[in-house]
Order: C-alpha cells, then structure tokens, then sequence
C-alpha cells in the first residue's frame, strides 16, 4: 500500500535543497506543488502516479501546445487554485488567530 503525501515533508526538502544550493551558487529547487496537490486530490498513492502525470504534460506540451492559446488565464489559475484549497488545513488558521 502507498503512504499519503505528507506536503510538509516536500516543503522541507525544497527549502533545504535551496538553502543548500546558495551556498554553491546554484539555480533554486523548485517543485510541481500543485501537481502534487492535484495528485492528492485525486487519490493517488504510489510513485506511479508522478510518472504517469510527468508523462502526460510532456505529451500535452508537445502535442497541445498550439491550442493553450484559446485558454484564458483565469481558467487555468483558478484550476490551480482549486487544486491548492485541498493542501489547506483551514483549522490551522483559526488555531493561530486565537494565540497570543
């Protein structure tokens, strides 16, 4: 059985993949959080997943690219907002209002 994504655990390791770059000058680490949240989202609980949707941007974007144009902006932030509504713990916020 797969284990669920702990997006804790992938926050560290980017920023201390990047706190250790900048001691040897070089490029930030960055990550598909949100394909990570959608991935989530969608159940997904092996690394499989993560081949699987790796494997369909490369065939979007060789494929597709052409029709992105015709997309609005708004459209494609919002399904990214969507995506990262389910990596939020709302509770979380109500805790860190309340303490002094």
């Amino acid at each position: 059985k797969g284990r669920a994504v702990d997006a804790n655990q992938e926050m560290f390791a980017l920023g201390l993949c990047n706190i250790l770059g900048s001691f040897f000058s070089s490029f930030p680490v960055t990550g598909s959080f949100t394909r990570t949240a959608v991935n989530y989202a969608s159940g997904v609980q092996t690394p499989m997943g993560g081949i699987v949707t790796g494997s369909l941007i490369l065939l979007t974007c060789g494929f597709l690219t052409s029709a992105f144009q015709f997309i609005p902006k708004a459209t494609l932030a919002a399904v990214i907002m969507v995506a990262m509504y389910y990596m939020l713990e709302l509770r979380i916020f109500l805790v860190l209002w309340r303490t002094k």
